[in-house]
C-alpha cells in the first residue's frame, strides 16, 4: 500500500495541534478572563478575612511560644515568667473538623497590644502572614514555587493558605481543566506567584505554569533518553481513523495508521483497544515540536517474508472471511496477511457468481493457495479447488456419441446452453439443431428450463468444453440417402434455388445436392436460370459423394448421356432397325427430351 507522506504530516500536525492547545495555553500570561477572575479577589478576600487582622498596623516582634493548653474557642501558650497569654482557636487552619494546633507544639505569635487586665493579645495569624509576605514577595521577585494548602473552595478558583489568603483561579488550578475543585479541598500544593500587590497584601497563584513547567522538563529529559529505532511501551489513549495515540507517560506518541498493522485497509481500532498497553518502536523523534512516531506493526517480522514457506502454491491454508465484493471475497490468514478468492474460483458451478450467494462475512474455510506475489503483497485463493474438479473425469463420463439428459439454461444467437450435472453445462450450435430446416435462433424451437435429449458430439476438457447436438439424435438425412444412393446413381430431384455456380436440388426432405453449372447441359450454359426452373423436377447423377462435408455432387449432363446409351443399347437390341416406324436418330431425340422425366 502506498502512502502520502506529505499528507501523514500534515494529518499528524493537526491532531498534534489540538493536543497542544492546553500546553500552550498553560504557557500564556493571564489573559482577560484570568483578569476578570483577579478582579473578583478583593471582594472574596474581604468575605473570608476577619476585618482586624486584614486591617492591623500592629508590628510587634515574632515570638516563639509553646502550646500548654487546647481549649474549644482558644489556646494557651506560655509567654514566661509563669504567664499564660491566650490566642483564637479559628487563627489556625482546619483540616477534616480539626485544627491543626495541639499541646507542646511551639507555635509562632505576634503580640498585637494587651487586654484590659493587661494580658498580652497575641496573633498566630499575624505572624504567619508576616512571614508569609516576606516568602510570597521573594517568590514572586525571583520566580520561585511557594507552597501552600488548600483551605476554602470559591465560586472561580480556591483559596490558599500560604501563611496568608491567597487566591489560585480555577483557570491555573492544572494543565486541564478539574471539574469538580473541591476534591482538592485541604490538599497541600505548589505554585507560582503571578501577581503580588504588597499594599493590599494580595497574592495571586498558578499551578498550572508549575506543572507545565515540570511537565516540559521531563518531557526534555525523556525525549533525550528516547533513540530511533528503540522499543517503548505505552497506553492507548484514542485508536481514529488515522491513527492511534499513545500515552508515554509525559508526552504522547502516534502510530500512523499504516505502521498499526502489515493488515491493509484494517481500521486501527481492531487492533488495539483504548486503555491497553501497547509496545511500539520508535521510527522519528521531532525534538522541537515533540512529536514522537511510533510503528506497532514493526515489532513483528513482515509477515511477507518467507511467505512462500508457510503459504505455497496448492497448499490448503485456513482462514476467515473479512469482506466481500462483487469481484471476489477477501480472506484473512494471519495479521498482515489477507488472500482473495475471485468469484470465479468461488464454485465449479457454471455462470456468473456473487460472493454473497456463497459466503458470508465471518465464515471461516479452507482453501487453497493458487497464486502468490510476495513482491505486490498478493494472494490469489481458490474455494472450489479444495474439492475435485469435475471436469476432470468428465471426458470419460461424457464419451463421444453418448446419448444425455439436460434441462436447457440460456441461449445465444449462435447456440444454447444444457445443464448436465451440477457442475457442467454443454453447448447445442444453432446448427446441430435440426437436420430438416434452418434455424436463425434456440429459442425458436427450445425453451429455457425446458427438458431436452441430446448426443455428446466432442468433450475437451483442457477447454472446459462439452458440444452437443440434438439433431443427431437421429440419422441424418445425408447417411440414410447416400446408404442407398452411392455414387453413379441416377436420381429425380426438384431445383430449390440457383447461384451464379450451379443450381441446388431437393434429394430427400432436408437434403440438397448441387448441380454445377457446367453440369446443367451438354452445351455451354451461361445463367442456371436460363436453363432451368425453380420447381421444376430433373433427373440427375451422382456425381460425388464427400461424407466428411455432407456434400453431394450432381450432373444432369451425365444423366442425359447415361440415358443416350441405354437408348442406344435398346435399339441395338433390336438389330438396328426402325423401331416402331422411328429411325434411330428420331429414338435418340426422344430419349434425351425423357431424360429428365425418368429415373435412372
Amino acid at each position: 500500500m502506498t502512502t502520502d507522506p506529505t499528507r501523514d504530516e500534515h494529518r499528524e500536525d493537526s491532531q498534534a495541534s489540538a493536543i497542544q492547545t492546553e500546553d500552550q495555553a498553560a504557557s500564556q500570561p493571564p489573559d482577560a478572563d484570568l483578569q476578570s477572575e483577579i478582579a473578583q479577589f478583593d471582594q472574596l478576600i474581604d468575605q473570608h478575612l476577619p476585618p482586624e487582622v486584614s486591617q492591623s498596623n500592629e508590628r510587634g516582634e515574632i515570638l516563639e511560644v509553646p502550646v500548654v493548653a487546647v481549649r474549644e474557642d482558644h489556646i494557651l501558650v506560655d509567654i514566661g515568667g509563669k504567664a499564660e497569654a491566650s490566642i483564637r482557636i479559628d487563627e489556625f487552619p482546619m483540616i477534616d473538623g480539626k485544627r491543626l494546633v495541639e499541646v507542646g507544639q511551639v507555635i509562632k505569635a505576634v503580640q498585637l497590644g494587651r487586654e484590659s487586665d493587661g494580658t498580652p493579645r497575641l496573633s498566630h495569624r499575624e505572624a504567619r502572614a508576616r512571614e508569609a509576605e516576606q516568602a510570597i514577595r521573594e517568590a514572586h521577585e525571583s520566580q520561585t514555587p511557594i507552597k501552600g494548602r488548600v483551605s476554602q473552595t470559591v465560586k472561580g478558583g480556591l483559596m490558599v493558605d500560604v501563611g496568608l489568603t491567597a487566591f489560585m483561579p480555577a483557570s491555573q488550578v492544572d494543565l486541564f481543566k478539574i471539574p469538580d475543585l473541591s476534591k482538592l479541598q485541604n490538599e497541600e500544593i505548589e505554585a507560582y506567584v503571578i501577581e503580588y500587590d504588597e499594599r493590599r497584601k494580595r497574592a495571586v497563584l498558578s499551578r498550572r505554569k508549575l506543572l507545565f513547567e515540570r511537565r516540559e522538563s521531563e518531557r526534555s529529559e525523556f525525549l533525550n533518553s528516547l533513540q530511533e529505532g528503540g522499543e517503548i511501551t505505552g497506553r492507548v489513549k484514542n485508536a481514529l481513523d488515522f491513527g492511534v495515540f499513545v500515552d508515554l507517560g509525559v508526552i504522547d506518541g502516534f502510530i500512523p495508521r499504516e505502521e498499526v498493522s502489515y493488515d491493509r485497509g484494517t481500521h486501527p481500532n481492531e487492533m488495539v483497544k483504548a486503555g491497553e498497553d501497547v509496545t511500539a518502536k520508535v521510527l522519528r523523534i521531532d525534538k522541537e515540536s515533540g512529536k514522537i512516531t511510533l510503528s506497532r506493526k514493526r515489532m513483528q517480522p513482515d509477515p511477507w517474508e518467507g511467505i512462500d514457506q508457510r503459504y505455497a502454491v496448492d497448499k490448503i491454508v485456513k482462514g476467515k472471511v473479512i469482506a466481500l465484493q462483487h469481484y471476489g471475497a477477501f480472506v484473512y490468514l494471519e495479521e498482515g496477511v489477507t488472500g482473495m478468492i475471485h468469484a470465479g474460483d468461488l464454485s465449479w458451478k457454471p455462470g456468473n457468481k456473487k460472493p454473497a450467494d456463497f459466503l458470508n462475512v465471518g465464515d471461516e474455510l479452507e482453501c487453497k493457495v493458487l497464486e502468490l506475489n510476495p513482491e505486490q503483497r498478493r494472494m490469489s485463493l481458490g474455494l472450489k479447488q479444495v474439492e475435485m474438479d469435475p471436469w476432470a473425469d468428465a471426458e470419460t463420463k461424457y464419451t463421444r456419441n453418448t446419448k444425455i439428459k439436460g434441462t436447457v439454461t440460456s441461449m445465444t444467437n449462435y447456440g444454447a446452453f444444457i445443464r448436465l450435472d451440477e457442475f457442467i453445462e454443454g453447448m447445442v450450435h444453432v446448427s446441430d439443431l435440426s437436420w430438416e430446416k434452418r434455424i436463425n435462433h434456440p429459442k425458436d424451437v427450445l425453451k429455457a428450463g425446458e427438458e431436452v435429449e441430446a448426443v455428446v458430439l466432442k468433450c475437451d476438457p483442457q477447454a472446459r468444453r462439452i458440444s452437443l447436438g440434438i439433431k443427431q439424435i437421429t440419422d441424418s438425412p445425408f447417411d440414410a440417402f447416400v446408404s442407398n444412393h452411392p455414387v453413379g446413381t441416377v436420381v429425380t430431384g426438384k431445383v430449390t434455388r440457383f447461384a451464379p455456380f450451379g443450381a441446388f436440388v431437393e434429394l430427400a426432405e432436408g437434403l440438397e445436392g448441387l448441380i454445377h453449372i457446367s453440369q446443367i447441359d451438354e452445351k455451354r450454359v451461361e445463367l442456371p436460370e436460363k436453363a432451368l426452373s425453380q420447381g421444376e423436377e430433373v433427373t440427375v447423377k451422382i456425381t460425388k459423394i464427400e461424407k466428411k462435408n455432407q456434400k453431394i455432387s450432381l450432373s444432369r449432363r451425365e444423366a442425359i448421356k447415361a440415358q443416350e446409351r441405354q437408348t442406344v443399347k435398346e435399339f441395338m437390341k433390336q438389330g438396328g432397325e426402325s423401331h416402331g416406324g422411328m429411325t434411330f436418330g428420331e429414338a435418340l431425340n426422344i430419349a434425351r427430351k425423357g431424360s429428365d422425366s425418368e429415373g435412372g
